[in-house]
């Protein structure tokens, strides 16, 4: 059979060098990619306090790997194969249990799984997968995390290609090894290609994938072989099994052919003929008198074939003698490997009590130095990390992440191999001192100080004016007052029909209750507030658009006259002309040096 190999790039080489030394031809035709997916901070921070770690595949310890992760000294770790508990020892250096049955049945079998109340747990996996570890551990009272590192994603968009490559090769039997991989496999829209794709030999890595393969794709149980496992040795072994076996049977017309022949030749002496003729006679004689002849070369055989036997006597002597050397050489060899074993056991005791020294040496070192670190010091350590950040980033407080960062610098000087921390505190202070003085903080404190007043400015509103008081209206008995008179007798007709109150200004203002006052105010806040936040969120347009709002509102409604809201109408122009620049986010060095010096 000719096999295709589906498992991602770089994972089906080894199992096609091993098909192909067996006889065995192989395509390998990935069908599916590996992603990496980002994981935040808050993702990670579980694993560090884990008290058991489980794995589900050997790319989930890879992608893990790649973030650098710290454990706990005491946390167990586990794999669901021994191949994905080779690479935790490789990656992390520390050994994982396996179980017996690789699967997840198999993993929640095990001892160490069954009393997990309480225990926080986190499951390292990739996007999607079955959800049977993390639904038993729950119903047992784990405390269960995720952190899903990669995503399995098809390698194309549908598996034409794919096939009508596999059918110009005479593919006759395909290993998938995920129900991913069978959904990729079979995404395609041709009859004639899905026909042919489903007449051939699946081998598969578990029962779940056969069955999933049964229902979604009616594929028959003759056509399905399943391994012992998704390792190399146990997928060989399964393909070998399932190999078509060819026999050497001989035909019927073959066994009928040879029937007669071998009846035809026994048959001849019986047709022999009784009668005795002259022309025998004749031949008898001549025979008996070459038999003479061949008496002679008879004995002359016998001389040469007793030499023959003697030379063939010395040389069985030889040989006997070159055995008995041989025998000799191979003791010799022996025990000169006897000594080389002994010797090499030497060595390798030798080296392993080395090891163990400088292993117990190392220990010891290493908890020398956690003693003089503290937990509490190394948690104040990472507050001072994580208030730096923010400061610098988030508050754009550069003042306030360099005094965070100078006491950090105090707080390790006084520890042991913090050369490389210090040397990036040093940087991160001096990028600090680089940066412009930013304007945002003398905006914003602007802005406050401008809410703070909003409450208190003069409104455009009536007051009511000084009423004049009007000249004697009482008549007089003098008679040079007959005008006077006349005129304030003209006002008492007028004052009951008409009444006119004079005062001393030219312009009514518009009258405004106190709920419109209060809008009026609230208003003038809230674009204030809201130009103070866009200014925060760097939101450009808000922020001018806010400030045009309160200039406006000024105008319309508030006493221009007034030395306050001036001032204010004056302040709310200089902030419109001011430059609104974004700063930059600042790439600090110190946390990732705090990191590995911790680790």
């Amino acid at each position: 059979m000719k096999l295709a190999i589906t498992r991602p790039a770089g994972k089906g080489t080894l199992l096609a060098q091993q098909l192909e030394a067996q006889g065995v031809p192989c395509d390998c035709t990935p069908v599916l990619e590996l992603v990496k997916l980002p994981v935040s901070e808050a993702e990670l921070a579980p694993i560090v306090d884990a008290e058991q770690l489980i794995f589900i595949s050997q790319d989930a310890v890879h992608y893990l790997a790649q973030h650098q992760p710290d454990f706990s000294p005491d946390c167990q770790f586990f794999a669901v194969g021994e191949q994905t508990a080779a690479a935790i020892e490789a990656c992390f250096g520390r050994r994982a249990r396996v179980p017996k049955q690789h699967d997840s049945e198999g993993l929640l079998a095990l001892p160490e799984l069954q009393q997990v109340e309480d225990k926080r747990v986190v499951v390292v996996k990739g996007r999607g997968g079955r959800t049977l570890i993390s639904k038993i551990l729950k119903q047992r009272g784990a405390l269960l995390s995720h952190c899903v590192v990669y995503e399995r994603i098809p390698a194309a968009t549908g598996s034409d290609i794919w096939l009508d490559h596999w059918q110009r090769q005479g593919i006759d039997g395909i290993v998938i090894t995920s129900n991913a991989a069978i959904d990729a496999v079979f995404n395609t829209q041709q009859s004639e290609l899905l026909n042919w794709l489903s007449s051939r030999r699946f081998y598969l890595v578990s029962q779940r994938s056969a069955e999933y393969l049964r229902e979604q794709y009616a594929i028959e149980d003759k056509q399905i072989a399943i391994s012992a496992g998704a390792d190399n040795d146990a997928l060989l072994a399964c393909i070998m099994d399932n190999q078509p076996r060819q026999g050497g049977t001989m035909t019927e017309q073959q066994q009928g052919h040879s029937g007669p022949q071998s009846s035809g030749k026994a048959a001849k002496p019986a047709a022999v003929s009784d009668k005795v003729s002259k022309t025998a006679v004749l031949a008898l004689l001549v025979a008996l008198a070459s038999g003479a002849g061949a008496a002679g070369v008879y004995y002359l055989g016998q001389q040469q074939l007793t030499q023959y036997q003697q030379a063939v006597d010395q040389l069985n002597r030889d040989n006997q003698q070159l055995r008995q050397a041989l025998s000799a050489s191979e003791q010799t060899l022996a025990a000169l490997n006897t000594q080389v074993s002994q010797r090499e056991q030497q060595v390798a005791k030798q080296l392993s009590a080395q090891t163990q020294q400088l292993e117990q040496r190392l220990q010891s070192t290493l908890q020398a130095a956690k003693k003089q670190l503290g937990g509490a010091q190394k948690a104040e350590i990472n507050a001072l990390i994580r208030s730096a950040e923010f400061q610098a980033n988030i508050q754009r407080h550069y003042l306030a992440a360099g005094a965070t960062l100078t006491r950090l610098h105090d707080l390790v000087r006084s520890q042991s191999n913090t050369a490389a921390v210090q040397t990036a505190i040093a940087a991160d202070l001096a990028l600090l001192n680089a940066q412009p003085k930013p304007q945002q903080e003398a905006l914003y404190l602007d802005l406050h100080g401008y809410i703070s007043q909003a409450d208190n400015l003069p409104l455009q509103v009536m007051t009511k004016p000084t009423q004049q008081h009007s000249e004697q209206s009482e008549l007089t008995e003098q008679v040079s007052d007959w005008k006077a008179n006349a005129w304030r007798s003209w006002l008492k007709i007028q004052d009951q029909f008409i009444k006119v109150r004079s005062h001393d200004k030219p312009v009514i203002d518009p009258l405004l209750d106190g709920e419109e006052q209060q809008l009026i105010r609230a208003q003038l806040s809230s674009y204030l507030r809201q130009a103070q936040t866009a200014l925060m969120q760097h939101q450009q347009s808000v922020y001018f658009t806010a400030l045009e709002g309160a200039s406006a509102t000024l105008a319309r409604y508030y006493r221009t006259q007034d030395s306050a809201v001036a001032a204010m109408q004056t302040g709310l122009k200089v902030l419109q002309q001011q430059e609104f620049a974004t700063q930059r986010v600042l790439e600090l060095q110190t946390p990732q040096a705090v990191k590995e010096w911790l680790q």
